[in-house]
């Protein structure tokens, strides 16, 4: 017996046709990730990682959801769940505005790409390590961190526009320079 074939409704399969049409800048890997299942009727993900030299500066998911019947905390039938997750700078680590500077990233991005945050809600979360005893001596003592940003929202037009932000954001959140067309980056500070 041949398996079964899934068809996707026509507004899902556009919206993963707008994600295989986003433009992966040469410093991030895009590959297909397991979706959860009891999110909505459909889901995909993508993961993505952001690698200079040999380094992985940032790592994130991407989630697209879809419900046929719609559903009343989405605003809509069509909802994006985006994650994302990097190191943080010694510096940064108590500084005080960097919740609002990383959701920024994302909210900056969406408008660079002229899409809204539609129906949007999120947490920014960071993590300070100290290490002490043992663990003390191979931190140098200092601080350590993480930066988390999940999100999601309904995307309002192409899908396309809406993953280009959350990658945007994405390698903002790694440290990387915004990549414009034609201009190239000559060097940056190394983690």
């Amino acid at each position: 017996m041949a398996p079964e074939i899934r068809q996707f409704p026509p507004e899902f399969a556009a919206a993963l046709d707008g994600v295989r049409a986003v433009n992966v800048r040469p410093e991030v890997s895009l590959m297909e990730a397991p979706a959860p299942a009891k999110l909505a009727p459909f889901a995909a993900a993508v993961a993505a990682s952001v690698e200079e030299a040999g380094s992985e500066l940032a790592r994130g998911r991407l989630i697209v959801l879809y419900d046929p019947e719609g559903h009343e905390a989405w605003d809509g039938c069509l909802r994006l769940v985006a994650y994302i997750r990097t190191e943080l700078e010694d510096e940064l680590v108590t500084d005080p505005m960097l919740p609002e500077v990383a959701w920024g990233w994302l909210a900056d991005s969406l408008a660079d790409q002229g899409v809204a945050l539609t129906a949007g809600s999120g947490t920014v979360t960071r993590v300070q390590s100290q290490g002490f005893g043992e663990l003390a001596d191979g931190a140098g003592g200092e601080p350590e961190g993480e930066l988390e940003i999940r999100a999601s929202w309904c995307p309002v037009g192409g899908v396309t526009a809406h993953v280009q932000a959350w990658l945007d954001a994405l390698c903002t959140a790694g440290g990387l320079p915004p990549a414009s067309p034609g201009v190239r980056a000559l060097h940056r500070r190394t983690r």
